[in-house]
C-alpha cells in the first residue's frame, strides 16, 4: 500500500480540486467568468497537472496514465459545467501538455536519479 501513496494522493488531488472549483464556478457573480477561468482554468488546473505529472514520473507510478485521463477529463467538462460550452481542443490544449511534459520531466529526474 505504501507504494501507491503517491498515485492514490494525486488522484484525490484532482478529484478535489475539480469538486472544489465547480463549488466555487457555480457561486461566482456576474462578471467574474473572466477571473475565474484566468486564475482555474488557465491557471491552477494545468499547473497542479504537471506537478502531479513530474511527481509521478519521476518515482515511475503506474497512476500517471489515470491521474492524466482524469486531468484531462476534469479540465474538458469543467467548463461544460460552468459555461455551458464544450471547448475539447483548448481543454486538451491545457491539460494533455502539461501532462506530458511533466512526465517527460519526471522520467528526465527519474533517469538521473539513477
Amino acid at each position: 500500500m505504501k507504494k501507491h501513496r503517491l498515485g492514490i494522493i494525486s488522484l484525490s488531488v484532482i478529484l478535489t480540486e475539480f469538486i472544489a472549483f465547480l463549488v466555487w464556478g457555480f457561486n461566482i457573480g456576474p462578471g467574474d467568468e473572466m477571473g475565474y477561468g484566468l486564475i482555474v482554468i488557465y491557471g491552477i488546473m494545468p499547473l497542479t497537472a504537471l506537478v502531479l505529472s513530474v511527481l509521478l514520473a519521476a518515482k515511475k507510478s503506474r497512476f500517471i496514465i489515470p491521474v492524466a485521463l482524469l486531468a484531462i477529463l476534469s479540465h474538458i467538462f469543467l467548463p461544460f459545467f460552468i459555461y455551458g460550452s464544450f471547448e475539447i481542443g483548448l481543454s486538451l490544449c491545457l491539460s494533455a501538455i502539461p501532462c506530458a511534459v511533466g512526465g517527460i520531466i519526471g522520467l528526465i529526474i527519474n533517469h538521473f536519479k539513477k
